[in-house]
């Protein structure tokens, strides 16, 4: 029975309806069964485009220097092309971290709101207070952080989930977070996944691949509108299809002279060898706003009762920018003048946080 579903509704040989409670009977977790229930979405492309607003942060990433990590880690080992993700936590260890995160942030907020409240009501002793209160909560987080990322039992921990292209693997991380599982990513369907939004009462949107078989998965939420979904979605497996070079956008650039198909098109084109490090700011926000433009014509609610139902998704046609982004940009500097590095706000900022 599994054979039929992953070559009749995964691969799309055949779109033939399989009852979803055949199919989740040997499922082991709740959440498995109940999610594979849901909708698939379609391997072809609709929207065509890996672009979304977290570009713009990829953009900042790649000047104040922080990518270059990323890049050198592929210039040693360009053997496997590894795209890291952070979705919803698939284990304790990873909700602990996250929750630890926000509480850390919070701790900021309050360091810098509630001593300057108190002072402006006029107590200055317990905005003082407040202050050395604040200030050693921070200090003991920030510490220990420093000590779990220096430490060799953090970086024993597998907590994020990796896409590796020359493999062609999901690298999930284990329940106890001690290692990676790697599985095919043919052997993964991306189904819809909703999650309630107490906060606005839009729901957060998203979707998960979940293995044909096993109760193995990656979980993603967080847009409003199911067009972003798409987009997010589009990206890993444009991410993951070798036969096509990788989408032209930030969070790619330094894939891009790693990878043979990618660099082969690269060279037929006569693109500009570190286009993202050396293009102007100002050309990001421009295709963020192309972006924008592209998807007032994907109708939302239309498209998400589309997929809900089984029927085909509208298909878009991005302009040729999205492909040659390079063509459309001016003011390209010189490789020469390439300068990576954090501003002294950045640097502050980065001081404050916790950075695992």
């Amino acid at each position: 029975m599994y054979k039929d579903y992953l070559e009749g509704c995964y691969k799309g040989l055949k779109r033939k309806s399989i009852e979803s409670e055949t199919l989740t009977n040997e499922r082991e977790s709740y959440f498995c069964k109940e999610q594979s229930k849901m909708p698939i979405f379609p391997k072809e492309q609709c929207v065509m485009n890996a672009w979304s607003d977290f570009q713009l942060e990829s953009d900042r990433l790649n000047r104040n220097g922080e990518s270059i990590r990323a890049y050198n880690t592929i210039a040693k080992d360009n053997t496997h092309l590894k795209l890291g993700i952070g979705g919803t936590p698939t284990n304790w260890k990873t909700s602990l971290i996250v929750a630890w995160i926000y509480i850390h942030l919070s701790v900021i907020f309050l360091l810098i709101s509630m001593p300057l409240l108190a002072w402006l009501l006029g107590n200055e002793k317990l905005s003082f207070d407040l202050i050395k209160i604040c200030f050693l909560v921070w200090l003991i987080s920030k510490l220990v952080s420093i000590f779990l990322r220096k430490s060799r039992l953090f970086k024993k921990l597998k907590l994020q989930t990796f896409f590796n292209r020359t493999s062609g693997n999901i690298e999930v991380p284990s329940s106890d977070g001690k290692e990676l599982i790697g599985l095919k990513y043919d052997e993964f369907n991306a189904h819809y996944r909703v999650v309630h939004n107490p906060n606005s009462g839009f729901p957060f949107r998203g979707f998960t691949l979940l293995h044909y078989k096993k109760d193995e998965l990656f979980d993603y939420t967080g847009p409003t509108y199911i067009y972003d979904v798409f987009c997010e979605l589009e990206l890993i497996e444009n991410f993951m299809d070798t036969t096509k070079p990788l989408a032209d956008i930030p969070q790619f650039e330094y894939y891009r002279e790693f990878d043979k198909t990618t660099a082969e098109f690269d060279k037929a084109n006569g693109r500009p060898k570190y286009f993202w490090y050396r293009v102007e700011r100002k050309f990001a926000k421009q295709m963020n706003k192309e972006a924008l433009k592209l998807s007032k014509e994907f109708d939302n609610d239309e498209q998400l009762d589309n997929l809900l139902m089984g029927k085909p998704i509208k298909k878009l046609n991005p302009p040729e920018i999205f492909k040659f982004p390079w063509k459309y940009a001016e003011n390209i500097k010189p490789e020469s003048e390439i300068k990576f590095g954090k501003t002294a706000w950045q640097k502050f900022t980065s001081f404050l946080m916790i950075d695992l």
